[in-house]
């Protein structure tokens, strides 16, 4: 998403610090600047719970508000299987919560590299 420049207390060029909210914040364009800003998409964040909650209420309630914009006709260009017939809302919350397991099972692997890159050097 990006984020702005942010002057807080503190001297300037020292990096922001959560726990005393001093320090700055240097603006940087984000993951989807270009499909926000360029191609004028608009963009819904949706929050997931990565050990077993699943979604957070509001993130359900978006899902459900975006899956009755489509119904009412908005453009949906997303290609669903042609060998199951889900929904919006399932279709989506199944993608959503595949792409979760897969960015847990990625990070997973990594810590597991490196530990047995140490256990090698040990």
């Amino acid at each position: 998403m990006g984020c702005k420049y942010s002057k807080a207390r503190g001297q300037p060029g020292q990096p922001f610090d959560h726990k005393t909210g001093h320090g700055y914040v240097k603006a940087h364009r984000g993951f989807y600047h270009d499909a926000i800003f360029v191609k004028r998409n608009n963009f819904n964040l949706l929050l997931h719970e990565t050990f077993g909650g699943g979604f957070s209420p509001t993130a359900v309630l978006k899902l459900r508000r975006l899956a009755r914009k489509v119904a009412r006709g908005s453009v949906d260009r997303t290609a669903y299987s042609p060998k199951y017939s889900l929904s919006f809302m399932s279709h989506h919350a199944e993608r959503i919560s595949l792409s979760v397991v897969r960015g847990v099972n990625r990070a997973i692997r990594s810590h597991l590299a490196t530990l047995s890159a140490r256990l090698a050097r040990a």
